[in-house]
This record gives structure tokens, C-alpha cells and sequence, in this order.
């Protein structure tokens, strides 16, 4: 079932431009906007404050920060602090980053990701009921007598960035729901709800309340070409680069073809394998073309499973144009369809 329909944007511009992308996003009527913190871009946490300081409707979600830089207990006070902030407008989520963490010589020695990130969610969404952690961590140093000092207003949906079949599972077990990443498709939607589920059967739980969003890059534009051009590149850059279970979720994707995509990045760089990215790769894992491509598109996502599409990176050749006809043509229109279908 669609419930809501958001934009994810980056930490590598300015904070002032992406504060303003987001009041704007909130004045446009999009559900959600999702902040990520890659690399030693900008904080999370500080643009995410001021974001919650200076709207009104809009939830901001951390998608998201990792246990790794800073400590899961620090984690809960910043999360309770933001949901303060903005009057409970915010989800929280972590991830392992795996791959970032390792780019940048962070992940400590004997680094277990998965039972790290498990153990700071399950603390992470313990701490925030006002309650002591608990238990004692195995990756980080606490006492189970560990609480906050102040309990939060409202309540904290706490979200996991997963990826592969483990973590999904995971998201069943002690998430309130997933952030899937760079490259989701709808068949990776699909396959990532039934990994959800299975874990949360495991641990008795209902996969009915854990909400599923997800980045999906996104195009639209009036010329139908120059919209499905824009992806190419960040097509070509995260094919080289994303888990192997993306790919094979993807449905019918030429494994060959994504093969020379990723040579030709390796060995040339990004634009070469950028000139290798075909129709059938646009179509399966981006959302790009017309209002009516992108709407028809998106409806393939909500279709398998996909509750929140956050429109991601791209948007478009001229993205001031896009942010506003995926608000005032888009949204209304998954809106109608989710309608639509749910009377049918």
C-alpha cells in the first residue's frame, strides 16, 4: 500500500541549497525527505535539525547513519533530540555502510557489521521508550543500567539500511522498517519484503507494521530521451558497485552486460561504462522519461511492495522543474492509482 511519496537528496552540496530544497519540498506537499551522511560530506544530524527547525509538515529521515562513527548511545540521544526538534516528524535509521566504512580505513579490527548493527538498533529503539539498554553489547561498550536522561515526546520509528538477505531478515527481527538503498528495483522490493517477513516470523512479530521505503532513481522530464539519459551515469556507478543480490533480484538483467559496465568503469571510468547502460537496465532500475513514464514506473514499485518511493539523486535535466511536477503531477497521481487499486 502507498504511504507517502518523498525525495531523498545528498550531503555534497552546500547545507544552505539542501535546507532550502527541503522547506521547499515541505511547502509542495512531499511526504518525506530523506538525508543521508556519506562520506565526510556534511552532518546528518546538524542539517537535519535545522530542517525540523524550519518546516512544518514534512518528515525528515536519517537514511542513514552507522553505529560505527558514532557511539549507539549517542545515536539514541540525537535521535530523541531531533524528534523534539520537530515535534516527532523523523525516522531514524542505521546501517553498517560496509563499504564506506572500509573505504575510509573506519571499520574497526574483527568488525562484525551485522551483529553491530542489530545490537545498536535493538539499543538504539530501547533507549528511546525511556527504558535501560538492557542487555550488554558484544561491539560496543555499555552497561545494561545504560538510559537517557530525558525520554522522548513522541515516538521513533528506528529504520535499518539493508541490503542483502541477512540484514533484510534482521529489519524483521528488531527494525520498524527498511531504507533500501542505491538500485532497488521492483523485483529487489519484492525479494526484500519476503526476507522481511521471514525474520519477522522468527521473532513473532507483525511484517504488516514495519514500513518498506526506498530510494529510486529517479527522471522526468518533457523530452523523454533527455530524461533517460540522466541516469546513465549513476546507473553505470552503482552497477559497478552494488552487492550481487541486487542484481540478481532485478529480474531478467543481462549479468553480461552489467559485467562490461562494471570493466568499463574500472578500467575507464564512469562515463565509459555509461555509454554501456541500455533501455532494459533504465527500465529495471531507475524510474525515468515523461510524468507518465515516471508514474507508470513508479506504480511498479508500489506494485511490489514499495510503501514509500523516495525520488532519489537525479530527478531530472532540470531538477527545479522536476521537483515541482513530481509533487503537483506525480504524487497525485500515485495517490489516484493507490486509490484506484485499492477499490478494485
Amino acid at each position: 500500500m502507498f504511504k507517502g511519496f518523498g525525495i531523498s537528496l545528498s550531503n555534497e552540496d552546500p547545507a544552505e541549497n539542501t535546507l532550502a530544497m527541503i522547506q521547499r519540498a515541505d511547502q509542495l506537499g512531499y511526504d518525506e525527505v530523506s538525508l543521508p551522511e556519506s562520506r565526510h560530506f556534511r552532518s546528518v544530524f546538524s542539517v537535519a535539525a535545522a530542517a525540523l527547525a524550519t518546516t512544518d509538515q514534512i518528515t525528515v529521515r536519517i537514511g542513514v547513519t552507522n553505529p560505527v562513527t558514532r557511539h549507539p548511545t549517542i545515536l539514541a540521544m540525537e535521535a530523541g533530540t531531533l524528534a523534539e526538534i520537530g515535534n516527532g516528524r523523523l525516522r531514524f535509521g542505521i546501517g553498517a555502510a560496509a563499504w564506506t566504512m572500509r573505504a575510509l580505513g573506519y571499520a574497526p579490527d574483527r568488525w562484525k557489521p551485522y551483529t553491530n548493527t542489530v545490537e545498536a538498533a535493538r539499543a538504539i529503539r530501547q533507549l528511546l521508550t525511556g527504558q535501560p539498554l538492557g542487555f550488554t553489547p558484544t561491539t560496543f561498550s555499555a552497561s545494561p543500567e545504560t538510559s537517557l536522561d530525558f525520554t522522548p515526546p513522541h515516538p521513533i520509528p528506528v529504520d535499518l539500511g539493508a541490503v542483502n538477505a541477512r540484514m533484510m531478515e534482521a529489519v524483521g527481527e528488531v527494525g520498524d522498517g527498511v531504507q533500501l538503498g542505491a538500485l532497488a528495483s521492483p523485483g529487489y522490493v519484492s525479494w526484500a519484503r519476503e526476507r522481511m517477513t521471514i525474520g519477522a516470523t522468527r521473532a513473532g512479530r507483525d511484517p504488516a507494521h514495519m514500513l518498506v521505503a526506498s530510494n529510486v532513481l529517479t527522471s522526468v522530464a518533457r523530452d523523454r530521451r533527455m530524461a533517460r539519459d540522466a541516469v546513465r551515469d549513476v546507473l553505470a556507478y552503482y552497477l559497478h558497485r552494488v552487492e550481487s543480490i541486487m542484481i540478481e533480484a532485478g529480474g531478467d538483467v543481462d549479468r553480461d552486460q552489467v559485467a562490461r559496465i562494471g570493466a568499463a568503469v574500472r578500467d575507464h571510468g564512469v562515463d565509459a561504462g555509461a555509454k554501456l547502460v541500455n533501455g532494459d537496465l533504465i527500465d529495471t532500475f531507475a524510474v525515468a522519461g515523461t510524468v507518465e513514464d515516471v508514474v507508470e514506473g513508479f506504480g511498479r514499485f508500489i506494485a511490489a511492495g514499495l510503501e514509500v518511493p523516495l525520488a532519489w539523486y537525479t530527478f531530472g535535466p532540470d531538477p527545479d522543474w522536476a521537483i515541482d511536477v513530481l509533487a503537483s503531477e506525480v504524487r497525485p497521481a500515485l495517490l489516484d492509482l493507490d486509490a484506484r487499486t485499492s477499490d478494485g
